[in-house]
Formats: structure tokens, sequence, C-alpha cells
């Protein structure tokens, strides 16, 4: 099976075609330079001819000297006298092949004169020294490309890992729920577990997509927060705001609910009078979502766990939402504060 063409190399092609089509067409299409002498040696068929020669030059250079012997095998020597030797045939070959060329009409019946010195080694000089060039700068575009690959590549493995992370440290926290649940409220343990296997189903068939929609996220995080009702009842007021104008627009799964786990794990335990008020605004071009909630200082200091989700959280927004993300943390009179805007895509 013949293997597809890459578009890069396709335009590549098309660019060499169209420029070795420009330098030999256009001094033909200009015609015959009857007050030059040099018009002497212009004939359309030998500048065609010429033209292949130089191309000659220019690809054995690029494409095989200096990738291959120079480069690849470093072998200085080797290439300056390959190069010397095409570089005397070409020139050989140009002045051998002159005289098999009429004249043009305005000067038929005259003899050929012998062409002048930089007429054979001027252009072959240049046309090495643009291979040379070519060569270079292809290379160094090889590189930036290989370059962007793997760090690509890289970015793509630190995701998949930011997010198994997520998935686990979700999943502990959710047990340790219902754990507490039996032991103060074991009635409130089936609807907890129904509401668990919808998260559980969330986080199986969903979590795995590279994006998920809006109305997608909104029923998460409502199933979620549903969850935590159950367990705590009216211990804790929680405030939820949630107006999706474009509940088609997607964003990347498990992105939000870090941030609602947080409160919820330290808005919820030795505090005077816990809230926990949660905002999720979208439309068609910004995602605003705020959470706040009270805390106790001392409880968190004992967490030796706390902020491992909110830095996996922090480093994915700088991966996947680079300059279009704004991300504001307050801790203030025991009051913790998060502000997240997304400018989606």
């Amino acid at each position: 099976m013949i293997k597809r063409l890459k578009p890069a190399v396709i335009i590549e092609g098309f660019i060499h075609a169209l420029f070795w089509a420009f330098i030999t067409i256009t001094p033909v299409m200009s015609g015959p330079y009857a007050d030059t002498p040099h018009s002497l040696f212009f004939d359309a068929r030998h500048f065609i001819f010429i033209n292949l020669l130089l191309a000659i030059q220019f690809y054995v250079n690029a494409f095989f000297l200096v990738p291959v012997i120079l480069n690849k095998n470093k072998k200085i020597g080797l290439y300056f006298t390959l190069l010397f030797l095409l570089f005397i045939l070409l020139s050989l070959i140009m002045v051998y092949i002159r005289p098999h060329f009429p004249l043009p009409p305005a000067f038929a019946g005259m003899r050929h004169h012998a062409p002048p010195f930089g007429f054979n080694v001027f252009p072959l000089a240049a046309i090495t020294a643009a291979s040379f060039a070519y060569r270079y700068l292809a290379d160094q575009f090889k590189i930036i490309n290989n370059k962007r690959d793997i760090t690509n590549a890289a970015l793509v493995s630190e995701l998949a890992f930011l997010r198994s992370q997520i998935s686990p440290h979700f999943i502990f926290n959710v047990i340790n729920s219902v754990v507490a649940l039996s032991r103060f409220n074991p009635g409130e343990v089936e609807p907890t577990l129904i509401q668990l296997s919808k998260l559980m189903r969330y986080m199986l068939y969903i979590n795995d997509q590279e994006q998920v929609t809006l109305l997608q996220k909104e029923d998460y995080l409502r199933s979620y927060i549903e969850l935590q009702q159950l367990r705590f009842h009216n211990t804790v007021k929680v405030d939820c705001n949630f107006s999706i104008t474009s509940p088609q627009k997607t964003i990347e799964p498990m992105l939000l609910i870090p941030f609602v786990e947080n409160a919820f794990k330290h808005g919820t335990g030795d505090v005077a009078e816990p809230f926990i008020d949660i905002t999720l605004l979208a439309d068609d071009g910004v995602l605003i979502f705020r959470v706040e909630n009270m805390y106790n200082p001392a409880d968190l200091n004992k967490d030796e766990s706390h902020g491992i989700g909110l830095n996996n959280v922090k480093r994915r927004l700088q991966l996947l939402y680079p300059g279009m993300h704004r991300l504001d943390i307050f801790n203030q009179d025991n009051t913790y504060k998060v502000n997240l805007q997304i400018r989606l895509k």
C-alpha cells in the first residue's frame, strides 16, 4: 500500500516546483537581450538545461551531501571532495553542451563565444550556498518541531497522570462521607449510595472523554452536592447558583469538583456557622465558578493531604488553558474563597 503523503510534504514540493518554474520561465519569457553581449549565450532550451543542472547541484547537496556525508557520517574531507567533484562535473557539462544549442534567431550564423569566467562558477556557487541555507533552515525547523512534539507528548502524559490522581482522591473523600453517614444516620445510607452510583457512572463513562459538556458538568456537581447534603442535612448551609446559557459548550472533566470537595471537607468540621456558597455561570465565551466556605485553621493544619487536589487543578489549568484562565484564591478571616474564570474554547 502506498504511504499517504503528509500535507506539509505536498506543500513543500509544490513550493519547490514553483521556485524552479519561476527562475526558469522568467528569463525565457523576457526574450533575448539584444543590447548585451551575454545574449549570445541565451537560448530558451539552453537556459532550461542550465537550470536543470543547477537543480541537480542544489538537491544533491541539500538532500545527500550535507545530511548524509557531513551531518550523519561526519566525514568533512569526503564531503568537500564530493562537492568539488560535483561542482567540476556540472561546470564541464555546462561548457560542453553550450555549442549544441543554437543561438537565438537574432544571432543566427554567428559563432559561439566562450562564456565569461563567472558564467558557470557564480551560478553554481550561489545555488550551493542556497542549498546550504535551505538545509540549515530545514534542520532547524525539524528540531523545533521535534521539541514541540516531545513537549506535547510530555504534557499529554502529565495531564493523564493528573486526571488519574483526581479520581482516587475523589473516591477516597466520598467513601469517608458514606462511612461517617452510616455511623450517625444509617437510614440515609441507601439514597447516599444511589447518588454515589451516579457519580461513579460519570467517572467511568464520561471522565475518560477529553471534554464534557457544561450540562454534564452541572449535573455532576449537583449530584455531588446532593450527596453531601444527605450527609450533613441542615447542619451546613449550602447555597447554589447555577446559570448556564450554552449547555453544549465543553470543558475538561474533573476540573471544578476539587474546589467543591475542598469546601465540604474543610468547611464542615469544627466551624461555628458553616456555610458553602457555590456559583457556576457560563455563556458562549466565559465560565465563572466561585466557591466560598468557612473553615477552622486548626483542622486545616492537621490535614497532611491538604492542597494535593488544588495543586493538581492549578497545574491542569496551566496546561489546558494557558493565558485563557484566571484563578484567584483568598484566605482571610477564616473564610476561603475561590474565583475561577475560564475563556471557553
